[in-house]
């Protein structure tokens, strides 16, 4: 909390507090967001595909509509990338069982968006040590997301076969075809809601993000950076000039 208000420099956190599962990065999350007094507005969901080490959550608090200008603290380094989304229609609340498949497909849509990666952590700073588990306590490295065109008919797409291009202005950063760790982004979905209806309630409008196809790009500020998935739809978003001293 204290790196989030800008009270105290941390590259990472110290060596004895610093998890070594994830259960324990998942703590630390909910120790957080119980002391941010924001609404929450999305989630983003994570695995490091290891037995024993369960996928976890965090919330999300920053959500803007394609096109928009991104905040420079929200990442100073500009980091962004593409995935598919998904938005919530309709509450699902915590329950004592698991949501079926089907009900939790009846209840999202998939859209086109940008994660903005966003690190309470400075690099550089000689205070703390970095880890991955103790990177993925900062909720997950979540600085905003930005969320562009509704899919239609989602799930009739072949996501695996989707073409992906990003560009910065006339710039072509990278061109994929499907490359999600999951090839479908609604099945880690599945997963994520179901961690969370033990104790987190997803409510209609929350945006949940899990992986993207191409990880971040760090970008140049001013320039348009636009995701076009073939067939699907798009999303925009820059990151402002830094005003001459």
């Amino acid at each position: 909390m204290a790196a989030r208000k800008g009270r105290l420099v941390l590259a990472g956190l110290p060596a004895d507090v610093t998890p070594e599962h994830t259960a324990d990065v998942q703590r630390i999350i909910d120790a957080v967001s119980a002391r941010i007094d924001r609404p929450v507005l999305g989630w983003k969901s994570y695995t490091v595909y290891k037995p024993m080490h369960p996928l976890f959550y965090a919330p999300i608090y920053d959500v803007y509509q394609s096109g928009a200008e991104i905040p420079a603290l929200i990442s100073p380094m500009r980091l962004i990338e593409p995935e598919i989304m998904f938005r919530v229609d309709r509450d699902l609340p915590v329950q004592d069982r698991n949501y079926s498949i089907g009900e939790i497909m009846d209840a999202v849509t998939a859209v086109v968006g940008f994660e903005v990666i966003g690190s309470r952590f400075v690099a550089g700073s000689s205070n703390g040590q970095g880890s991955l588990y103790g990177s993925l306590s900062d909720h997950i490295s979540n600085g905003c997301i930005v969320v562009g065109d509704e899919i239609p008919q989602w799930r009739e797409v072949a996501f695996e076969d989707v073409a992906l291009r990003l560009t910065e202005s006339d710039r072509e950063l990278v061109s994929v075809i499907g490359c999600h760790p999951f090839d479908n982004p609604f099945l880690p979905v599945v997963v994520g809601i179901n961690r969370m209806r033990r104790g987190a309630a997803v409510k209609a409008g929350d945006i949940i993000i899990t992986s993207s196809s191409t990880s971040f790009f760090s970008v140049e500020a001013g320039a348009l950076i636009r995701a076009t998935y073939q067939g699907l739809g798009e999303v925009t978003a820059t990151f402002p000039v830094s005003a001459e001293p």
